[in-house]
């Protein structure tokens, strides 16, 4: 069995990591946006399965337009399937918690993934994680508590929040899936993988669920989110290949600032000082990451460069 070699990694793959990071949050919130506008009169999976395919077929397109048509084979890649299984149980497990945890709640217990891949980082990806990582990741998580305020009679308990759980796991995984994934398959395929596998997986869900007819509006309010959850997929993926996965992950957050844009905007929910304060130590735990990883880089490049003039 051929082992697996991960690339080397240097400053620029990270700033583009956290930079995707930052991309995909946003648009995950303006699809979860559109979505929570039509969920209240079409089912989970009729939502999944009609989104599903409009992603599907921009994505190829975007296969075709790019060239990459040659590289389709390339989406059975082991790896990349295993990602796609991982992104359709993530779904699974999420969707059916939600029917009976507070969306607070859940929010709370899936944004634990960022620890978690810090957590894992170490042991499967050798990656060095200091305390000073560890800290602004730490506080990140508060700023996110804040910022959501879970219920104060604690997570809801039962079957529903070991699968919130479980969903945690395997998105962590996915995206170290992704770290080990060959450099040399588009990322635009690997989108490919994720769209078409949870849209089938939506299209699953359909007869066990009362199909109701949608509306054109419908239909473009799906076809707007469909655009960028592509977008977003294709952020995400390329937020994880060749970077430090435990410095790009707790940029994760961010999702809690567009969290907030979304409501004033969309639904007209203005956030509370408590708010204000977890989107200022969310936005500050980012920021110190970034400045410490500066710092660690200055570092290394400064003791490469002592190494290369020592006779």
């Amino acid at each position: 069995m051929t082992p697996l070699v991960l690339p080397a990694v240097d400053a620029s793959a990270n700033r583009r990591g956290i930079i995707a990071m930052c991309t995909a949050m946003a648009c995950f919130m303006t699809n979860d946006t559109l979505v929570k506008i039509v969920s209240t009169q079409l089912p989970a999976g009729e939502i999944i399965a009609i989104r599903g395919l409009f992603a599907t077929i921009l994505v190829l397109g975007w296969v075709f337009a790019m060239g990459h048509a040659r590289d389709l084979p390339r989406i059975v890649s082991p790896l990349v399937m295993t990602r796609a299984g991982m992104e359709a149980l993530v779904a699974f497990l999420f969707i059916s918690a939600l029917a009976s945890i507070p969306i607070a709640d859940i929010t709370a217990i899936f944004l634990i993934t960022p620890l978690l891949i810090t957590a894992l980082s170490g042991p499967l990806l050798k990656e060095q994680v200091g305390w000073r990582r560890w800290s602004a990741v730490a506080a990140g998580f508060v700023g996110m508590l804040l910022v959501v305020k879970p219920g104060g009679a604690g997570f809801v308990a039962g079957s529903a929040t070991a699968m919130a759980l479980v969903s945690v796991v395997f998105c962590a995984l996915r995206d170290i899936v992704t770290r080990f994934i060959d450099h040399r398959i588009p990322t635009i395929v690997v989108t490919l993988s994720t769209c078409a596998t949870v849209g089938l997986f939506g299209l699953a869900m359909i007869p066990f669920q009362t199909w109701v007819p949608p509306e054109p509006k419908h239909i473009l309010i799906l076809l707007a989110a469909s655009v960028v959850l592509v977008i977003g997929n294709h952020a995400m993926i390329l937020a994880f290949r060749g970077v430090e996965v435990s410095l790009v992950s707790p940029f994760r957050y961010s999702v809690m600032v567009w969290a907030i844009v979304s409501g004033i905007t969309v639904f007209g929910e203005w956030p509370d000082w408590m708010s204000w304060t977890g989107i200022g130590l969310i936005v500050a735990a980012g920021l110190y990451t970034l400045h410490r990883e500066r710092v660690r880089l200055r570092v290394r490049d400064a003791k490469t460069e002592a190494a290369a003039t020592i006779p």
